[in-house]
């Protein structure tokens, strides 16, 4: 026997600990596909370290200076409005918005029915000069618009485009969804250049990497020709894209949405843009008349809101749209009816989350007891397969004929234990999402320490918490048909575990904390019964 052979840094260990570093970052590359902190170039959006010459990010006279260098632009906006602004005050029970005659674009966005963290109303305010939400512009310039309020939430605008072109804005507000219906006619003489609305917001400002990624951030989100476009925001790197054909066009965080959803009858091109400098994600939608036509008319429905998926999905479908919830959204949803449900009879997220996972761990344990049954029985036959081995240890083929041979007659199949556990996978992904995108856990209290659902564990209670309960059921585990190198590799992964699990949203970090301790109880009860239960398989 090999004297080093017990060492703890022999050659197995070191495997070990190299193949736990493997399990650590394929799960942050999970993470970083659900939340990329890096751009990947697409063909319909590029990536730049410096200002791109055609950006539109903020400034006065049609230029960007960084530093002592000054490059042109086409900005959206080139300069000030000379005329006085009007201003009108809209007000309801959810949100409060300052209406402009710069463009009648929302100057200011005030959502009462939410807080920040600060406990401070989340306001959605101008990015710079005429920067408005919804603002329309014509070459460049927002359009100054003489309001009107004709009805308790319907506001009409008229403006002039040239000499042989008026414009009419109808803005109809709906106090209960968070939205608009926009309808934006021109008179007279149909204008060859497009009408540009622009949408524009403040990206959150987080700072992750690879092994602690940040949760909340700024995403662009467009449906171009039919397929989902979304880009999430790096706040170190400057991004502009074009999308030809879009019918959506939003910005958002984590929670928070700002949404242009066109019913024009010519689809608009949309333009996106990112400055690292000031941190303004911004985009802006073109309709372009059709040539020769004699009309031209923009409809659109303007959302700022919470992603909500109950007001998203009565708005449009498209809109909720916004919620990533991921490749498993099939599940995602009926997942969260029934969170909301399980809220409205006990008043507390928290409980409801605890209640959701012991739900889907009964439903899931018929897998679960199939999955230990073909480990016991693999871990029965393992003395039989050792001689089988060594006395053929000569002859790889002959091996694998009486390996298969004796699995055959007992039954054991090798796979076995593992293929339920990856049939649940779908199952914990579409739950993660839903913990994880979900505007209802957004600052909801549990118990004691926890005040945020949403937020990650101010103390690292639950994080610290499910490590050493999945140590704990790791152990309980039948690991006769490891090797000793997996073996190793199983005592890493509780501690990598909690390490990744510390930036995580405590309902997050709740159910897993739940759905381990239910997991230990099983393997209990079944290494209790285990004869009755193998005798049985």
């Amino acid at each position: 026997m090999d004297n080093n052979s017990n060492s703890f840094l022999d050659r197995n260990t070191i495997m070990a600990i190299g193949l736990s570093i493997v399990f650590f970052v394929g799960w942050q590359f999970y993470v970083q596909k659900k939340y990329p902190q890096k751009n990947k170039e697409k063909t319909a959006i590029t990536v730049e370290k410096t200002v791109d010459k055609n950006s539109f990010s903020s400034a006065e006279s049609g230029t960007v200076t960084t530093g002592s260098k000054v490059v042109e632009t086409n900005n959206i906006e080139t300069k000030q409005v000379s005329e006085k602004e009007s201003i009108f005050n809209f007000k309801s029970k959810d949100f409060d918005l300052e209406l402009s005659s710069y463009g009648m674009g929302f100057k200011e966005v005030s959502l009462k029915a939410y807080t920040d963290r600060k406990n401070e109303p989340i306001h959605i305010k101008e990015l710079g000069v005429n920067k408005y939400n919804f603002s329309t512009f014509y070459k460049g310039n927002p359009v100054l618009f003489n309001i009107k309020k004709v009805d308790e939430d319907v506001y009409i605008g008229t403006g002039t485009l040239s000499e042989k072109s008026q414009i009419e804005k109808t803005i109809e507000i709906d106090r209960e969804t968070f939205s608009a219906q926009v309808s934006i006619k021109v008179k007279g003489e149909v204008p060859k250049e497009p009408l540009e609305t622009f949408v524009g917001n403040k990206a959150v400002n987080t700072k992750s990497s690879m092994f602690m990624p940040a949760y909340e951030g700024t995403e662009f989100f467009v449906i171009n020709e039919g397929s989902e476009e979304r880009e999430r925001v790096d706040n170190e790197k400057s991004m502009t894209g074009e999308y030809a054909k879009s019918t959506l066009a939003s910005i958002g965080s984590q929670y928070f949405t700002l949404a242009l959803l066109d019913s024009s009858g010519v689809i608009p091109s949309t333009k996106v843009n990112f400055d690292p400098k000031t941190l303004i994600a911004e985009a802006k939608v073109l309709h372009k008349a059709v040539e020769n036509s004699s009309n031209f008319e923009v409809n659109y429905l303007a959302y700022v809101g919470p992603k909500k998926y109950d007001i998203l999905v009565g708005l449009d479908k498209s809109l909720a749209q916004t919620i990533n919830y991921g490749v498993f959204s099939i599940l995602s949803k009926p997942m969260l009816t029934m969170l909301k449900w399980l809220h409205s009879l006990f008043g507390n997220w928290g409980l409801a989350i605890i209640l959701l996972t012991i739900f889907i761990r009964v439903l899931l344990l018929p897998i679960n007891i199939s999955s230990f049954k073909s480990m016991k029985k693999m871990q029965l036959i393992q003395p039989q397969l050792k001689a089988i081995k060594e006395k053929y240890k000569d002859d790889p083929q002959r091996v694998n004929q009486e390996t298969m041979a004796l699995m055959k007659r007992e039954k054991a199949n090798p796979i076995g234990g593992c293929l339920p556990m990856l049939l649940q996978l779908p199952v914990f992904f579409a739950l993660y999402s839903v913990l994880g995108q979900s505007v209802e856990l957004y600052k909801s209290p549990f118990i004691f320490w926890i005040k945020d659902l949403s937020y990650q564990d101010p103390f690292y209670v639950l994080p610290v918490a499910v490590g050493a309960l999945y140590f704990v059921q790791m152990s309980l585990t039948p690991q006769t048909t490891m090797d000793p190198t997996q073996q190793k590799v199983m005592k890493f992964i509780p501690l990598l575990f909690c390490f990744f699990m510390i930036t995580v949203p405590s309902g997050l970090t709740l159910y897993f904390f739940v759905n381990t301790i239910f997991g230990i109880g099983q393997q209990f009860i079944l290494h209790k019964d285990k004869k009755k239960v193998v005798a049985t398989a």
